[in-house]
């Protein structure tokens, strides 16, 4: 970390006030002296000016030797040259396992300061044995993560890693943390993308058997998902300490009291016929909803979205579709209670697939497009990068909806198929899914 000073102020000369506090003090001591021989015997007020003088003398003293003493180097020189950092910066985060004994912080900053390096925060977390130190650091752009790794490593670094970090992660942990438990709260945002602005760049599979306990092994960390299965955790040549796997089991608690405890967001959703219907998220347990409406789409109709009769594996695929650790469900009802349109967003990584099903009486109606496009701005808001599907080329009703929703033709993956895509911008103030 680097401070700079600027050009210190000009020393007071001897003419200064000092003399007059010299004289000052020759004047308590002369009034004292007198008031002394005056009575014949010390008296409160003789020794207070004898005191006084004394005071102001010594203190006068004090200052004329350090006027008479050269300033220091660092005191003198002009401003510093700052053309060495003049060249562009990037930041990083560090990652290293270090033993518990004094100066091992500091000389990770000493090494990281010979790469013309400024760490900008640091979070300690304690483990058997030492503890895991996080660090951000900006440092100029020439040194790359091979010279970061081997400046920690040469500090007494272990477990080394170092990653391109976003300027948004300067936030401390504590307000970071608060801000990803307000969008679950809100509605504006999902698990996985929580979990990974708390640990960082992990991949996060879901596995429907969920009958093994909580916790984390290595670079290898477990939670139950709400809303059924497990969410395994990998990360990349860092293990998990035991502070991270308490926030990630706190944000999964938390995501899970949001699903029992808050309503549903409702919106209404307007054909451009003019009916009012009803748009909302939807989970496993509309499970049986859902699988009556899937009877109650034609075989054409199915076999354009799943290319096939229905989801794969039967009722286990719907319940795939309908599982939040994968994606967002919405589902479109009618006064009745009866599913009329599904969307789906297959998180797969930071992309996500798109689809959609309309029940053959209500196509052509603008319930599709009006789908795709909520489906979209919640991927946008979710921090998803881009979104993309297929179709098959005959079907030209979807490929209008997709136009609408800003997606564009990028290619013919197999024949009788095409390919679509929308890169997207996170929402302001939300980071992209690592």
């Amino acid at each position: 970390m680097t401070q700079h000073r600027g050009t210190p102020a000009a020393a007071p000369t001897r003419g200064g006030w000092t003399r007059d506090v010299v004289e000052l003090a020759l004047l308590c001591a002369a009034a004292g002296t007198a008031h002394l021989l005056a009575t014949g015997a010390p008296t409160t007020a003789s020794v207070l000016l004898l005191a006084f003088g004394a005071l102001l003398a010594a203190g006068a003293a004090v200052r004329c030797a350090r006027v008479r003493r050269p300033a220091p180097a660092a005191e003198v020189v002009a401003e510093p040259d700052l053309g060495e950092f003049a060249e562009p910066r990037a930041l990083w985060r560090l990652r290293a396992s270090v033993t518990d004994d004094p100066g091992r912080l500091a000389g990770i900053a000493a090494g990281l300061a010979g790469l013309g390096g400024d760490i900008r925060t640091v979070h300690v977390h304690p483990v058997a044995g030492g503890a895991v130190d996080e660090v951000l650091v900006h440092v100029p752009t020439s040194a790359g993560e091979a010279d970061l790794v081997r400046a920690v490593v040469d500090a007494g670094g272990r477990e080394v890693t170092a990653r391109p970090a976003d300027v948004r992660e300067l936030d401390d942990v504590p307000t970071r943390t608060l801000h990803l438990a307000a969008d679950l709260v809100r509605g504006r945002g999902d698990l996985v993308r929580a979990l990974r602005g708390t640990l960082g760049p992990v991949e996060v599979r879901w596995q429907e058997d969920a009958t093994g306990p909580d916790g984390a092994d290595g670079r290898w960390l477990r939670l139950t998902a709400p809303g059924g299965g497990a969410l395994v955790l990998e990360r990349a040549g860092a293990a998990f300490t035991p502070a991270e796997f308490a926030r990630a089991r706190a944000m999964a608690d938390l995501a899970a009291t949001c699903r029992e405890r808050l309503r549903p967001d409702v919106r209404e959703l307007v054909t451009t016929g003019g009916e009012a219907l009803t748009l909302r998220a939807a989970d496993r347990a509309d499970l049986e909803l859902v699988a009556e409406f899937h009877a109650r789409c034609s075989a054409a109709t199915r076999y354009r979205r799943y290319s096939s009769p229905g989801p794969a594996g039967g009722e286990r695929g719907l319940l795939r579709l309908l599982t939040p650790a994968l994606g967002r469900s919405l589902l479109v009802l009618d006064a009745d209670g009866q599913v009329v349109a599904m969307g789906n967003l297959m998180r797969d990584g930071t992309t996500a697939e798109l689809a959609l099903l309309v029940r053959d009486d209500r196509q052509r109606g603008g319930i599709g497009t009006r789908l795709a496009a909520e489906l979209v701005a919640q991927a946008e808001a979710d921090g998803t990068t881009a979104v993309w599907a297929h179709t098959r080329v005959d079907d030209t009703a979807i490929a209008r909806t997709l136009r609408a929703a800003g997606l564009k033709l990028v290619g013919v993956p197999e024949p009788g198929e095409w390919s679509w895509s929308r890169t997207l911008r996170p929402a302001a103030g939300r980071t992209a899914a690592a």
